[in-house]
């Protein structure tokens, strides 16, 4: 591989065509799903069998990262996976593959299971990292149903805090900007008090649905507790966004109507605190700004 030097002081070892014609031949030759990909992380070849895994074609996997096609709450793990294959690897081709299990995403959006056996192997004089990909029989994916459905807030459908917030840390853990709102259902408890907590349920589930139905691509909605959800996002640095539009969009996206409870229509409201992560603050201080921000706002309303 011919090397350079990136501009954050990063070697960039450029994959040669020699190299992409050696790994199509490679690849061409394994009776089983495969990618291969570049140690930046970019596809390089895969065959036949890995289309019938991943639901697209080898053209539309080669040259995007790895990261496409794996769930984004997945995507740290997978990382660490990478520096272990560089741990034992250190020198070249000696020693051994990872097995595990793993989820993938398919290009429809669909995420589903795979045995991995992962690599390094030497190709034309590159080094480059190399996935087997076996999906798991009916049982073992039922097993990961369940498990993706302990990830999920019962009444609401969106994320549990723990995998909400490893969303948060894989963007943190790659220093990239994050905005992050904390959103509490004002009133709750009086409806409970007035109307039984069914319809504070009804309201729940009708914030949590029109701020997940409202999110833009590639960011996360969960319930954080109680009755407060989070929205989070990442975003160009350059196109730095304004925390009090971000807050009114989430605001009036859950807003906008009334919701029907039987022969009732409840009105609801939320307070809203968005805050914007400082360069190198952690997620722990990233979301008590953003709490602190809420109590503000919920000050500052009517009660």
């Amino acid at each position: 591989m011919g090397e350079s030097v990136t501009t954050d002081g990063i070697v960039d070892e450029s994959v040669t065509d020699e190299q992409r014609i050696a790994v199509a031949d490679f690849v061409a030759a394994v009776p089983m799903a495969v990618m291969v990909h570049s140690m930046r992380f970019e596809v390089v070849g895969a065959n036949a069998h890995c289309e019938d895994v991943l639901g697209c074609t080898v053209d539309d996997m080669v040259g995007r990262p790895v990261a496409d096609f794996v769930p984004l709450g997945d995507r740290v793990s997978a990382k660490r996976i990478a520096d272990r294959l560089e741990d034992r690897y250190p020198a070249g081709d000696s020693g051994r593959p990872i097995g595990v299990l793993r989820r993938v995403r398919r290009s429809d959006g669909e995420v589903v299971s795979c045995w991995m056996h992962v690599g390094i192997s030497t190709i034309a004089g590159g080094r480059f990292i190399v996935a087997l990909l076996d999906l798991v029989n009916p049982v073992v994916d039922d097993t990961v149903h369940w498990r993706d459905r302990a990830e999920r807030d019962e009444l609401t459908g969106l994320l549990r805090r723990g995998p909400l917030l490893a969303h948060v840390d894989e963007w943190i853990l790659a220093d990239m900007p994050v905005a992050l709102a904390f959103v509490d259902v004002d009133r709750l408890k009086s409806v409970n008090d007035v109307h039984g907590h069914p319809a504070g349920d009804a309201l729940l589930e009708a914030a949590g649905r029109r701020l997940q139905q409202w999110s833009p691509s590639g960011s996360v909605v969960g319930r954080y507790a109680g009755d407060e959800f989070v929205f989070a996002m990442t975003f160009d640095a350059p196109n730095r966004l304004d925390s009090t539009e971000l807050a009114e969009s989430v605001r009036s996206a859950i807003c906008g109507e009334p919701v029907p409870f039987g022969s009732l229509l409840l009105g609801v409201s939320v307070s809203v605190g968005v805050a914007m992560r400082e360069v190198g603050e952690s997620r722990d201080l990233l979301i008590q700004r953003a709490d602190a921000l809420m109590y503000r706002d919920k000050a500052s309303r009517p009660t």
